[in-house]
């Protein structure tokens, strides 16, 4: 019965060949348990490999079910289940990129600054102050100047945009991770940045800083405030950041209102124009209106 029994659970099969004996039976059933479980524990572990060769894909499929669910739940109308669909599609690589992220934090400080940098070469040049900063950490191999910096890319903050949404905030940076947007008539492409002034406190001398997107968006920003915060925390082991940081905004403020006042000027020197025009306008249609007149009466005298 047990012979029959492992034979049958196993799958073995009976063939055409069987023990005579009990001693027989007994090391065939050996053998067949013996061979089932290591078939089993093989095929689990190569069924197991295959399912857990793409992760990620498996949570966004996930997150589409459960998607999917919800919009049927609350019957939602097709132009927004279109939108939605939409919307998580182009997320995808963002919910990869944020696992990435927590494989980043548990690295050790010096590897998460090298790769935290070379992830964010290419627009921390194109912050001058950031790269100024880089620059003296480089001159003078000032570790804690390049360890601002790294605190700062690690500060920014991620939002995503659906097509035709509208976002910005004053006094931020704003770098552009993916997407289309609009800003001030101005089209920006994936690795533009903008909000460069958003260390200055005088508003009137910022550049416009709301936008919209004309794809899905992905843009990183950081507050002006968490920006000073870094500054006080850095301060005592980089004692010229503060004094760097004080000398930019002085800089591009003195920038800015020049700038400011030459339009200003620009601006009123037009309408000065456009009104010392009209009024010779005025003055030469007066003067032919006259010399008419003097033409009707003197015709009229004859």
């Amino acid at each position: 019965c047990l012979y029959f029994t492992s034979y049958t659970i196993t799958s073995v099969g009976y063939g055409d060949i069987g023990p005579r004996n009990i001693v027989e039976t007994v090391v065939c059933i050996v053998m067949v348990v013996i061979s089932g479980i290591s078939w089993a524990v093989v095929l689990g572990q190569v069924c197991g490999t295959i399912a857990n060769l793409n992760k990620d894909e498996q949570a966004f499929r996930s997150i589409m079910d459960e998607l999917n669910v919800m919009m049927t739940d609350r019957v939602m109308p097709l132009e927004m289940r279109r939108r939605l669909r939409s919307f998580f599609l182009s997320n995808k690589s963002a919910q990869r990129r944020a696992r990435h992220m927590r494989i980043l934090n548990s690295m050790s400080p010096g590897l998460k600054g090298e790769v935290v940098m070379e992830l964010n070469r290419v627009w921390i040049q194109k912050v001058s102050i950031l790269n100024s900063i880089l620059l003296d950490a480089r001159a003078s191999d000032g570790l804690y100047l390049h360890a601002f910096v790294v605190d700062v890319s690690m500060g920014l903050q991620t939002a995503f945009h659906a097509q035709s949404e509208t976002f910005g905030s004053i006094q931020a940076l704003y770098i552009l991770g993916r997407g289309v947007v609009c800003r001030s008539c101005r089209l920006h492409s994936a690795g533009a940045v903008w909000g460069v002034d958003f260390l200055l406190s005088t508003r009137e001398l910022l550049e416009p800083f709301e936008c919209l997107a004309l794809t899905y968006v992905e843009v990183m920003s950081l507050p002006r405030g968490k920006f000073f915060e870094l500054v006080e925390e850095h301060k005592d082991r980089c004692p010229g950041l503060a004094r760097k940081v004080r000398w930019f905004c002085c800089w591009l403020g003195a920038q800015r209102a020049i700038l400011q006042e030459a339009r200003r000027r620009r601006k009123h020197n037009v309408r000065d124009t456009r009104h010392r025009a009209i009024r010779e306008d005025a003055d030469s249609d007066s003067s032919c209106g006259r010399m008419g007149r003097l033409r009707e009466q003197h015709k009229f005298s004859i």
